[in-house]
């Protein structure tokens, strides 16, 4: 194989392992990028307008979904937060609920 041939492969496989990690990126680690995209770590810090995320550690998989989904319904009609529905994939809103049960970390 010639030496171009020889970086060229090399190069095709340093490609592959980055994919691969990035496709190994764990629910959690995707939902801290998400929530901080979406700006969830904007309100949800210590001293934040709200409770930080690492207090709903022990809320339920679906308790988590609804308020996410539709805060006013699920909490109340005084919080501030926006609503995702439509916003978010299913495995988006999985990789959120993820990062909340992690602590928020």
């Amino acid at each position: 194989m010639s030496t171009r041939g020889l970086i060229l492969s090399g190069l095709g496989l340093a490609l592959a392992a980055s994919a691969a990690m990035a496709s190994a990126a764990t629910p959690a680690a995707e939902g801290k990028a998400l929530a901080s995209s979406q700006g969830c770590d904007m309100c949800h810090v210590a001293g934040g307008m709200a409770k930080p995320l690492s207090s709903y550690v022990g809320d339920s998989d679906s308790r988590l979904e609804a308020a996410i989904l539709d805060p006013k319904k699920a909490l109340g009609a005084n919080v501030m937060m926006p609503p995702f529905r439509g916003k978010l994939s299913a495995a988006q809103l999985a990789a959120l609920v993820a990062y909340i049960k992690a602590g928020g970390r």
